[in-house]
């Protein structure tokens, strides 16, 4: 992942505070620090300072200011009472833009001046504007959620007619609609219509209970329907399979993969049989992932879809984060967020990087007692293999274990990063994740207990591994169905996947990923033979940046010095590539290594430089001639919007050049981006004419 290393150095109150712990910092300070020998010390030995609980107003402010909602009655009703006009007008659309904040700025059980509980009349106003656009089922979700936030009696009996005018649009059984017609008649006794309007109300309620049991049902003539952006793609998505089957030490992994280990490139993976391109070779979910706190107000806090018109649902304590459905609510609510609603704000506020918030998911995802129940597993590896330990157990201790790059760490890095823990810990405190919330003292500076050292030590360890083994979580967005162009990714949060985490780097991208959620899938976008590296790309390719670039990139970010093969034979930028020698493979299978032939060369026999076989490359030549015409039908059903065909095009296009030449290839480079561009809409896609406009 391409994402700074700076743990909170963006503009925010951790800049300020970091400055001016580092002015009263002592050279013997830092000598102390080198000193400790593991991340526990470190993290008590930096807590012990006194100047670091020395925390700047701002700092204090926003760390206190976190607790209470930030929710209002008054703005809430506020939106509601413009969404109102608009409704009235029957710009139904901009209504419910409306309702949705009022929705999430409505707090849980508190009314406004008139006594009204506003976020029970939010959900139902937008329930009405969402039936007027034909949004039955998530009107019905609106209808619920007003009735259980303490919607009142008197009004009931408009909820109850409307639920069974939805369900009767969404084709539901009528015994559905009759018990919705029965509460519609109950609840109108608590109304406050006279004797006239009640009973013409009750005649309008058994005429639709006759017509619920009618064959030909018509749909509720107020309703009608709608084009709502931004759009998600709203086929079912499911991980495909792997290929050859799951590795069974890695079982994200295909089993045509093994993990090997050496002292110059740690773990990696190899293929243990021939990998073809387009092989699915890893599905991964992730131990945690955060999303993108630029996303907060457009995506699904939890499965990280894209939230359309009417469809937030919102925390009940805070006002920045929202659902798409009360499933996804109640499991952030019961894993993470309940922990991390009271501090999100001031997180934010911090300008910690989006690897500082990961690091303290990890911890949030899971109560303080597990990480004690996995401490002894982790400082006794032998128990690993003793003790029947559960699936979390296994997946963290995996993520525990990926590369931190500790001894290239120097001491002001260690003190800058120890420092960061320090503060997450502090915040993990605020937010009562150690059982109680006591706020009378924010800076926290007294001796820790047994289970914060070990924590804050977690913490620490995270922000180490975060650096170097994060991925992006990403969508693709494009203006509408079928229609590539314009098309783009974007960052939508990011995840640590403790399997892909293992395949080394190469500037010559090996693997693509997508995203379905944030379970990320690999497929092979070159081919490769048994004992060969299975590699990803860590950011730069050979074919845009040069050599001297690249190494530089990756010395500065990921701490390691590149020796893939386009640095060591120094690669060529893709406009540099010429058409004035062919690089083909060596018909021996053994063998296969590059015969260099100029194209003016007038023999067709070419004697290997490896193993000196003579080739005959009139066959390669028709071959490749050959694989004109799947590339070019390939860019035709990319214009026809036909991905999946153009993706199979460029598969067999990609298989045949694989095997006659050996890279660098521009026409192999050019088909390989049209392939990812393929790939990339079986995973997270979004429909946004006006990217830049959309909203909740």
């Amino acid at each position: 992942m391409e994402e700074d290393d700076n743990f909170g150095e963006k503009n925010g109150f951790f800049k300020t505070y970091h400055l001016s712990v580092l002015k009263k910092l002592c050279i013997g300070d830092l000598a102390g620090l080198s000193a400790c020998r593991n991340d526990e010390e470190r993290l008590v030995y930096v807590h012990s300072l006194p100047y670091v609980h020395e925390v700047p107003h701002e700092m204090s402010s926003a760390m206190g200011n976190s607790l209470p909602s930030s929710k209002s009655a008054t703005v809430a009703q506020k939106k509601r009472t413009e969404g109102n006009e608009f409704f009235k007008k029957k710009d139904y659309p901009s209504a419910v833009r409306l309702y949705s904040e009022a929705v999430s700025k409505a707090p849980t059980n508190i009314t406004n001046e008139s006594g009204e509980p506003q976020l029970a009349m939010a959900f139902a106003n937008r329930s009405a504007a969402l039936f007027h656009l034909a949004e039955f089922a998530r009107a019905l979700v609106d209808i619920d959620q007003a009735l259980s936030s303490g919607y009142p009696a008197e009004l009931r009996y408009k909820l109850a007619e409307r639920q069974a005018k939805c369900l009767m649009a969404l084709g539901k059984p009528a015994d559905q609609v009759i018990a919705a017609c029965e509460s519609a008649m109950k609840d109108v006794n608590d109304s406050r219509l006279d004797p006239a309007k009640r009973d013409l109300f009750v005649r309008d309620i058994k005429l639709l209970m006759e017509e619920s049991k009618s064959s030909n049902r018509k749909i509720p003539e107020s309703a009608s329907s709608s084009l709502i952006q931004p759009k998600r793609d709203n086929g079912k998505k499911c991980p495909p399979e792997i290929v050859g089957g799951r590795n069974i030490e890695h079982p994200s992994f295909s089993k045509k993969i093994l993990v090997e280990e050496d002292a110059v490139s740690g773990r990696y993976g190899v293929a243990a049989a021939p990998i073809r391109v387009g092989d699915v070779i890893a599905v991964d979910a992730p131990y945690a992932s955060v999303m993108n706190p630029e996303k907060f107000s457009t995506h699904c806090h939890h499965c990280y879809q894209i939230l359309e018109l009417g469809e937030v649902l919102p925390c009940s304590h805070c006002d920045l984060v929202s659902f798409c459905s009360v499933n996804c609510r109640s499991r952030a609510m019961e894993s993470y967020h309940a922990t991390e609603c009271p501090i999100l704000s001031c997180l934010y506020t911090a300008g910690i990087s989006i690897i500082c918030y990961l690091s303290l998911r990890m911890i949030a995802i899971h109560p303080p007692s597990f990480f004690m129940d996995v401490r002894p597993v982790i400082e006794q590896p032998e128990l690993q293999k003793k003790a029947a330990l559960s699936e979390d157990v296994k997946k963290y201790i995996k993520t525990y274990h990926l590369v931190t790059h500790d001894t290239l760490r120097n001491k002001e890095s260690f003190f800058h990063v120890t420092l960061m823990a320090n503060f997450l810990l502090k915040c993990l405190k605020v937010a009562g994740y150690f059982g109680t919330r006591d706020t009378t003292d924010l800076k926290f500076s007294g001796a820790l207990s047994d289970q914060e050292r070990w924590i804050g030590s977690l913490l620490l360890r995270h922000l180490q591994i975060l650096q170097f083994n994060a991925h992006e979580v990403s969508e693709l967005r494009m203006d509408r169905p079928g229609c590539m162009e314009g098309a783009k990714t974007f960052f939508l949060g990011a995840g640590v996947y403790s399997t892909v985490a293992l395949l080394n780097h190469s500037c010559e991208p090996g693997v693509i990923r997508h995203f379905i959620g944030d379970v990320m899938v690999v497929r092979a976008i070159k081919s490769f033979q048994p004992g060969e590296m299975v590699n990803e790309n860590y950011g730069p390719i050979f074919t845009q940046k040069r050599r001297v670039d690249r190494q530089r990139s990756l010395k500065d970010r990921y701490w390691f010095d590149c020796r893939c093969n386009p640095c060591t034979e120094n690669w060529p930028l893709i406009g540099e590539m010429t058409d004035e020698a062919l690089r083909f493979r060596c018909a021996d299978r053994r063998c296969r290594k590059p015969l260099v032939v100029q194209s003016d060369t007038m023999t067709p026999f070419i004697i290997c430089p490896s193993c000196k076989k003579s080739n005959n490359i009139l066959k390669s030549l028709q071959a490749l001639q050959d694989t004109e015409e799947s590339f070019n039908r390939g860019n035709e059903l990319i214009d026809q919007g036909n991905f999946a065909g153009a993706l199979e095009c460029c598969l067999q296009t990609m298989s045949k050049l694989d095997d006659i030449l050996c890279p660098p290839y521009r026409d192999y480079i050019q088909c390989q981006e049209r392939a990812r561009r393929c790939i990339l809409t079986l995973g997270n896609v979004i429909y946004a004419p006006d990217v830049a406009n959309v909203r909740r």
